[in-house]
């Protein structure tokens, strides 16, 4: 029966989501669009479900069109159209991307705001150089992305200035006592726009080495200081103020939010880089003092111990400095668009650069990158200058990025996230190229286990104004080929609204609830700013993640001042408005305070667990003091295996229902809570296999489904115990309450009818096919893709024609093994259902003897059509249209 009770918000939201939990995109530009091209594509996306839209000006859009009278227009009329149709509109806020720069405009006229950064040699001579200066990480993707960055397509250098000069030993340093700070005798002699020499005057003995930093500005870069707040001023009144002036009388409705996107200097790495940091610093004069403060220490000798041990002070300095350079930056750059944010009054989101992006190791993805250069460790501090948590995630496979946003969100008084995914080739060297092998089913797998991990709203990476041209594989300025797919290019497109709805309901079902999170990790904030991203913190987190995951136990990451602010209750640490019952510390060896370890300590004095693995701890940054580990309840001293972690978490306490796989794998799961005693589950399997999994919670519980497939609610009784099939695919959104004082029926909830695959009939031949409406059909087999039939390099809908008797009557179902991608059936002309993921089956109810006509509309992907001729097709074409052959099954009494 559908369940009726006094929850109606919480039940209207769930069958009809708003745009909220609906997915986003960005819509990428690659020309000025008309009114009618706006128009037009605006209300698909609306139709195929998508909720919120962000316009992005692409590299194919000429610089010069950025911001410009035109450009302005354009997007004054997207805005209006979008809030005439009931969309949401968010400005991504520059050109491409990167954060800050305006397309060029915020440096332009104003050169000191462009990007400065400290460089370093290390030799034991008097004069030495800085040479060979060159950002690889932007250099692996082309021409056309130097280009972008860097006027000219070079990357050049002016201001060289010593900013300090040491003598030290070369065998090793025991203290900075036994550093000589030679910075006033030593000077550039020499410059140009690619190098510079200096030298010092005076005598260097044969144990000796002289290590020299040098600032220098970049002239022709396009990137901003982000250590300087007029640089963000700057940006905000060339390339922010334009676009809000623009939308006048369109804010905070329907345009509601500003998102900011990877803000990040150059990663530079030269001839002489040496030392403990992986890339350059920024550099601006504020950095001085604001090392000095914290440090307590010379600005010259701190900058040393940077690069090499300086005695114990190492990594107590190393701490301090990476977080007055994190905090003054974060404070310059975010901080200011936050205020301006607050008068302007529309929400700041956006993210940062992730170094663990598609990764569960902390550093895991940009592994070219050492991310305390940016502002990519500080991410609970980041946070707090953000109205809405907003991440990065790359491909379609479980990763940190959503876990780790959903936590510093409830660190500062939120939840969950966006998250933004977009998809980088895999078969071909150049990532750009994306996967236009993309299916529905992959994607929404992903955004499901987002959402099991800490999402709310799914953005896209993106739907695309062009698809480009023909016979040109070049990266980024061909819009095929920048970062693909643009979804609405798709011949699955049609499909999205499905996958819209049902991902929308899944994220509404789960607002409500608390997560069931026995467990908080530690973010190792200062461990990360002083071992730096090689350290072995990076990939405890990684094990401690995955391991945590397999067993079914929930997780989330703490900062020091959660802890420092949490409270004790019956034996759980209460903190970011969650419970847990143990703490894990993995490899920590620098903290930020001592109190953090009273916390610790008072925690596990209530009974709580306290685990640790890797190293210990060695150094508190704000004390002096000999430091004592803490006492822990379990210590790994190697690397935490799943063996270990499942034995530790077998001894925490348990509380709510259990969920028990009764066959091979275990389902994806999401355990919440609500205030007045029901949870809610969220069950999937992504594998190729049934599951069986059985749910208990005490002697009977009361039961609900919640279908997100079309918003149906419905009630099951109450139960002693329920055994939930999961097919292959299937989700299920599941709410239960322990029913105390209440007899329970006894057996299983009911699973969908089953089957008779004894009595199938096979539809193996007869098949005629037509690659779109306006060709001609002809046979075909449908145990093998038309691909590999004559249609290689066809991508699009496929429509299959069959004559098929039936000679029994009853209820029958069309099974489809493999389709690829997606599939309308049509049966007498009548459309009888859509499907883009598995099980592709469909209900035909008591069919009339006789014949029938079938029809099958298969979409595939657009790679066949949009590879071909590139370097990027692979060995052989994707798959496409009927790969199995189908089956009409009556089902079972």
């Amino acid at each position: 029966m559908l369940v009726t009770d006094t929850r109606v918000g919480d039940r209207a939201l769930f069958q009809n989501p708003t745009v909220a939990f609906r997915p986003s995109a960005y819509w990428f530009w690659h020309s000025i669009p008309t009114e009618d091209v706006c128009r037009a594509q605006l209300t698909d996306f609306r139709d195929k479900g998508i909720g919120t839209i962000l316009i992005q000006a692409r590299l194919s859009l000429p610089r010069a069109d950025y911001l410009s009278t035109l450009y302005l227009a354009a997007y004054r009329v997207a805005a209006l159209i979008a809030g005439e149709l009931g969309l949401k509109l968010g400005i991504y806020d520059d050109y491409n991307w990167i954060a800050g720069h305006a397309g060029g405009r915020t440096v332009s006229g104003r050169d000191a705001l462009r990007e400065r950064h400290l460089f370093w040699s290390s030799a034991p001579a008097a004069q030495g150089s800085i040479s060979g200066i060159h950002p690889p990480f932007v250099e692996t993707m082309g021409p056309d992305i130097l280009g972008w960055q860097y006027e000219g397509g070079r990357v050049e250098w002016c201001e060289w200035t010593v900013e300090a000069a040491l003598l030290h030993s070369r065998s090793g340093i025991d203290s900075l006592d036994a550093i000589s700070d030679v910075t006033a005798r030593t000077a550039v002699i020499t410059s140009d726009a690619v190098s510079c020499t200096y030298a010092f005057d005076g005598r260097i003995e044969d144990d000796q080495t002289l290590t020299v930093f040098i600032s220098a500005r970049s002239s022709t870069s396009r990137l901003i200081n982000y250590l300087l707040p007029e640089a963000a001023e700057r940006f905000i009144e060339v390339g922010l103020d334009p676009l809000v002036k623009a939308l006048d009388g369109l804010l905070p409705e329907p345009v509601g939010f500003v998102f900011y996107d990877q803000p990040a200097a150059g990663f530079y790495r030269w001839d002489q880089i040496s030392g403990d940091p992986g890339n350059s610093l920024l550099f601006a004069p504020p950095l001085r003092e604001t090392t000095t403060r914290r440090t307590d220490a010379s600005f010259a000798k701190v900058l040393l111990a940077l690069l090499h041990d300086v005695g114990h002070d190492t990594l107590r300095l190393r701490a301090q400095f990476y977080a007055g350079y994190s905090a003054l930056m974060n404070d310059a750059f975010f901080g200011t668009l936050r205020r301006w944010s607050d008068t302007t009054g529309i929400a700041l989101t956006g993210h940062e650069i992730l170094p663990h992006i598609a990764s569960w190791s902390l550093n895991g993805g940009f592994t070219s990158i050492d991310p305390r250069v940016a502002p990519a460790v500080d991410f609970f501090g980041i946070d707090a200058f953000r109205h809405e948590t907003a991440v990065d995630s790359n491909n379609f496979g479980a990763q940190l990025a959503p876990k780790l946003g959903d936590s510093v969100a409830r660190s500062n008084g939120r939840s969950r996230c966006m998250v933004e995914t977009y998809a980088t080739a895999e078969r071909t060297s150049l990532r750009a190229a994306g996967q236009w092998e993309l299916t529905l089913e992959t994607a929404r797998a992903q955004a499901i286990r987002l959402l099991c991990l800490g999402m709310r709203q799914f953005i896209w990476h993106g739907v695309y104004q062009t698809d480009g041209h023909d016979n040109d594989p070049t990266p980024f300025v061909n819009p095929r080929f920048d970062f693909a797919p643009g979804i609405n290019f798709e011949p699955w497109w049609s499909y999205h609204d499905l996958f819209a709805a049902e991902t929308a309901r899944i994220s509404v079902f789960i607002e409500p609830a608390k997560p069931r999170t026995p467990v908080a990790i530690l973010y190792p904030l200062y461990t990360a700013f002083a071992e730096g991203p090689r350290h072995g913190h990076a990939t405890h987190i990684g094990a401690w993640c995955e391991h945590l995951l397999a067993q079914g136990c929930d997780f989330m990451f703490v900062s020091e001042a959660d802890l420092a602010g949490a409270t004790i209750d019956d034996g759980k640490l209460m903190a970011s408005g969650l419970a847990f019952d143990a703490v894990v510390l993995p490899s920590v060896t620098v903290l930020e305070t001592a109190g953090t370890i009273r916390a610790l300590e008072a925690f596990k004095a209530a009974g709580g667990a306290i685990w640790s693995s890797g190293e210990r701890l060695s150094v508190i940054s704000d004390s002096d003091a000999p430091v004592t580990f803490p006492d822990v309840s379990t210590h790994i001293e190697g690397h935490p295996e799943s063996l270990a972690i499942a034995t530790l978490v077998s001894s925490l306490p348990f509380r709510g229902p259990r969920i028990e796989s009764r066959s091979g794998g275990k389902p994806w799961r999401w355990i919440g809570y609500e205030a007045d005693g029901w949870w809610r589950l969220v069950l999937f399997n992504d594998g190729s296999n049934d599951l069986e999994v059985e749910i208990s919670y005490g002697p009977a519980f009361e039961y609900e489904e919640w279908s997100p497939a079309d918003g149906a609610i419905h009630s099951q009784g109450t139960l002693e115990q329920s055994l939930v099939l999961l097919q292959p695919q299937e989700v299920r959104c599941i709410r239960v309450r322990e029913a105390l004082g209440t007899m329970a029926a006894h057996g299983a909830i009911q699973n969908a009818p089953i089957p008779n695959t004894a009595e199938a009939i096979c539809l193996a031949g007869g098949w005629t096919f037509c690659p779109g409406d306006d060709a001609d059909f002809q046979s075909i087999s449908v145990d093998a893709g038309w691909e590999t039939q004559g249609f290689a390099d066809f991508s699009g809908i496929g429509i299959y024609r069959c004559q098929m008797t039936i000679t029994t009557q009853t209820e029958w179902v069309l099974e489809l093994p493999e389709v690829h991608t997606a599939v309308t059936a049509l049966l007498d002309g009548r459309q009888i259902g859509r499907r883009a993921w598995r099980p592709y089956r469909f209900a035909l109810g008591t069919l009339s003897l006789g014949m029938h006509l079938l029809e099958l509309r298969v979409a595939n992907t657009a790679a066949n059509r949009y590879y071909c001729n590139t370097p990027y097709l692979g060995d052989t074409p994707d798959k496409s249209g009927l790969t199995a052959v189908p089956t009409l099954v009556p089902l079972s009494n």
